[in-house]
């Protein structure tokens, strides 16, 4: 009597601890990462920097460890460096359209670049890398608003030619996925 009682409880135990695995109502750091896998948002996963594209100063302190990362870039056609005086004009060649993401006048993004912008410079974006998640940090539900904002952990998968300018950022290795709680179950990916 006593197996069968045993039985009966390992079961029973099981079939809960099955149950509360598969329960789409439950949201857990395997189960996000999971459905961030299974639903990748290349938006969110796509590392874009900005890059002033008229003048540079490579005088500037900052600036001259980068000459000769843009000197390759030039070297290897995707931009065109013209030297004008003490400065430089960038010029980006088609072969780095596939890196550019959008463009923007340098004085509405960041003040960083309002001194550029005197020159009429602008700025454009460009892909520096392509992530993907590889690890669920921490999930935080909002039960009053059905959503759980997800946070994990990014690494790099691709390294574009304009990967050196991730250093000038204090670019953040984790990001947050915002995931929403419906009658079916905690969903990611847009329908």
């Amino acid at each position: 009597m006593k197996t069968i009682a045993r039985l009966f409880l390992l079961l029973g135990c099981s079939l809960g601890l099955l149950h509360s695995c598969n329960d789409p109502m439950e949201l857990n750091n395997k189960k996000a990462l999971r459905m961030l896998e299974e639903c990748p948002d290349e938006y969110k996963l796509t590392q874009v920097v900005p890059l002033t594209t008229k003048y540079i100063d490579f005088r500037e302190e900052d600036m001259q460890a980068y000459k000769t990362h843009y000197e390759s870039l030039s070297d290897n056609g995707f931009i065109e460096l013209e030297q004008r005086g003490e400065l430089y004009h960038l010029t980006f060649t088609e072969a780095a359209n596939e890196f550019l993401v959008a463009s923007q006048e340098a004085k509405n993004y960041n003040s960083n670049y309002r001194r550029n912008a005197m020159f009429g410079s602008s700025v454009k974006f460009v892909i520096t890398s392509r992530r993907k998640v590889s690890e669920v940090l921490e999930i935080q539900e909002r039960p009053q608003v059905n959503v759980a904002e997800v946070t994990a952990k990014l690494e790099v998968t691709d390294e574009t030619p304009f990967y050196f300018l991730e250093s000038k950022y204090d670019l953040k290795a984790k990001k947050r996925f915002v995931f929403r709680k419906t009658t079916d179950g905690w969903k990611y990916c847009k329908p």
